[in-house]
């Protein structure tokens, strides 16, 4: 890295750091705080919200460098999900309009990148589903002190290297700078034993929708849907816990704590960094090495984490708990 991109990256850690600090001093004043409930991964009420750093770093550098225009529908759709968030955040939004507001937003998202026009009619469906998904699949990170931030720093990291190699059309390189500077600022928070705040619904929603377009920028450019991958590990526990879901019977899209990372944290009482870090760095292996050696070898390596999943949930949770109900008391949620 140069001098000027040390600069970028001080300059926007020192913002975004300031912004949650003053964030967290209304914040105290206006009770905005995320209160525990039984499904929750932690037992203190904490401030939530402090994730609305994140679409203003991606907005911030596309203003400075003139590239916003070039980013006008995905700005838009940033910016009603991120509202729609942030309320929910304060107080719950009714489910139908999170979720006309997440397909008006991956519908812009889509417009944007082009793949409205480069789909086959039979892709659109599934694509909006695989996008949506993600989007409300990242949402769950936020009860792990962590995992949100070292995730997305991994997969940003990814994007970054993706970018700097010249190959693959992504946003400018000052995007990558600011993003990576708010995730940090956002970890001196967020990522320690006993969280001083969570990004809340606007800073996990918007986030994905920020790492959807750029694996969406990546797919179309090299017309291959392998860079799902890029999602992959909290994808395979993400699905993983889907089915195990719907086996049991149980209503999908309610809340719960049944993927495998919460049974760490919540019954095995492993600390929530130290899990956050692990699905951190299983994704920057496989990312790393769909970029550096291929394909093939990456999906050798997603298989092996298929079938290491499924054999330490079997092992360490048993199959009447996986396959019967998850909890005695909870057998339909």
């Amino acid at each position: 890295m140069n001098n000027s991109q040390w600069i970028y990256l001080i300059y926007f850690g020192f913002l975004y750091a300031g912004m949650i600090l003053l964030y967290i001093m209304i914040a105290r004043k206006l009770q905005l705080t995320d209160v525990p409930s039984l499904r929750s991964s932690h037992k203190d009420v904490t401030i939530t919200g402090a994730g609305f750093i994140f679409p203003i770093a991606f907005f911030l550098p596309l203003a400075f460098t003139g590239e916003f225009i070039h980013y006008r529908s995905t700005l838009t759709g940033l910016l009603l999900i991120s509202l729609v968030s942030f309320s929910d955040d304060l107080k719950s939004v009714h489910p139908i309009i999170r979720v006309t507001v997440q397909v008006i937003a991956v519908s812009l998202l889509l417009w944007q990148t082009g793949g409205l026009f480069k789909m086959k009619p039979w892709q659109i469906v599934p694509g909006f589903i695989l996008v949506v998904g993600i989007i409300n699949s990242y949402n769950f990170m936020d009860g792990i002190n962590g995992m949100n931030a070292l995730y997305s720093i991994a997969m940003i990291g990814i994007l970054w290297i993706l970018k700097i190699s010249g190959i693959y059309f992504l946003p400018v390189l000052p995007v990558f700078y600011s993003l990576i500077s708010a995730l940090v600022a956002f970890s001196l928070f967020n990522v320690r034993k006993k969280a001083i705040c969570f990004s809340g619904d606007v800073g996990s929603i918007s986030i994905a929708y920020i790492i959807s377009l750029m694996i969406i920028q990546v797919m179309i450019s090299t017309d291959s849907a392998v860079w799902i991958l890029l999602f992959g590990v909290y994808g395979l526990d993400s699905v993983g816990t889907i089915v195990l879901r719907i086996i049991r019977g149980e209503k999908v899209w309610t809340p719960h704590r049944t993927h495998f990372y919460q049974y760490l944290v919540n019954e095995r009482k492993w600390p929530h960094v130290p899990v956050s870090l692990i699905y951190a760095s299983l994704q920057f292996l496989l990312s790393f090495i769909l970029y550096k050696v291929g394909f093939i070898p990456a999906l050798v390596v997603f298989f092996l984490y298929i079938v290491m999943y499924i054999w330490i949930r079997l092992q360490w949770e048993g199959s009447e708990r996986l396959f019967g109900h998850y909890f005695k008391t909870d057998t339909n949620s």
